[in-house]
């Protein structure tokens, strides 16, 4: 279902730079790194806060994993409301996700979205001629996470379902089980490898520095739904 057609809010040169706007520091903040709509949720809700000194526009939708979609392109079951507010500084604000449908999505395994939050400041500086000023807006990305039917959350006994093997420089993760699993690699005594994520019954190939010396373990921290993590140990 298509968000409202707002993005011309935005012109295509803020949708060319926004990708440059790593650097700028957020204004509003949100109270998750994820969403998650058990099976039998149809609406899930989070948190913004204007933590800034300068009021924000803000606008919302969900996109199925295109970093590059905008409102009018994406297409998705998640409705996100409302799709476009302003938040005045020290504002409080609650975001609502619906699933509008489940009949389009897997019943054997989780569906993955994205809640993609667009702010924009307001340019409080005159501007003329050549001194025009262009504001950045900065996006964050969520991860939304949809369950089907009967599926629980995982387990320690199923994130120990994961498989590591190695070939050479690069470690393989195997995910047999019905959930996306969030992880970070720790592997032997080199650098730690975060923000991986493994497709339910699917597999991720991992770039090591040098391979794995003899007897050296893995060791994997995984991301549950209160936001904690569950370590882990294994022989590759």
């Amino acid at each position: 279902m298509r968000s409202c057609k707002w993005w011309s809010v935005f012109s295509s040169a803020f949708a060319a730079l926004v990708l440059c706007a790593g650097q700028a520091n957020a204004a509003v903040n949100i109270d998750r790194t994820r969403l998650i709509f058990s099976s039998s949720d149809a609406v899930q809700s989070l948190n913004l806060s204007n933590d800034g000194d300068t009021p924000m526009l803000i606008q919302a939708w969900t996109d199925n994993g295109d970093a590059d979609s905008s409102p009018d392109s994406s297409s998705t079951p998640v409705v996100v409301i409302p799709p476009v507010f302003r938040m005045l500084p020290g504002e409080l604000r609650s975001l609502r996700l619906m699933l509008s449908s489940r009949q389009t999505l897997p019943t054997d395994k989780e569906s993955l979205f994205w809640l993609n939050v667009y702010q924009i400041p307001p340019n409080t500086q005159a501007t003329s001629g050549s001194s025009r000023k262009v504001i950045l807006p900065l996006r964050l990305r969520l991860k939304v996470l949809i369950r089907p039917t009967g599926l629980a959350a995982p387990k320690e006994s199923d994130e120990q379902q994961l498989r590591f093997t190695l070939n050479g420089n690069q470690l393989r993760i195997e995910n047999p089980t019905p959930w996306f699993m969030s992880l970070t690699v720790h592997p032997g005594a080199q650098k730690a490898v975060g923000g991986l994520m493994v497709a339910p019954k699917a597999g991720l190939d991992v770039p090591l520095s040098a391979p794995l010396t003899t007897g050296e373990k893995v060791v994997y921290d995984v991301n549950t739904d209160s936001g904690n993590a569950r370590s882990y140990s294994v022989s590759p």
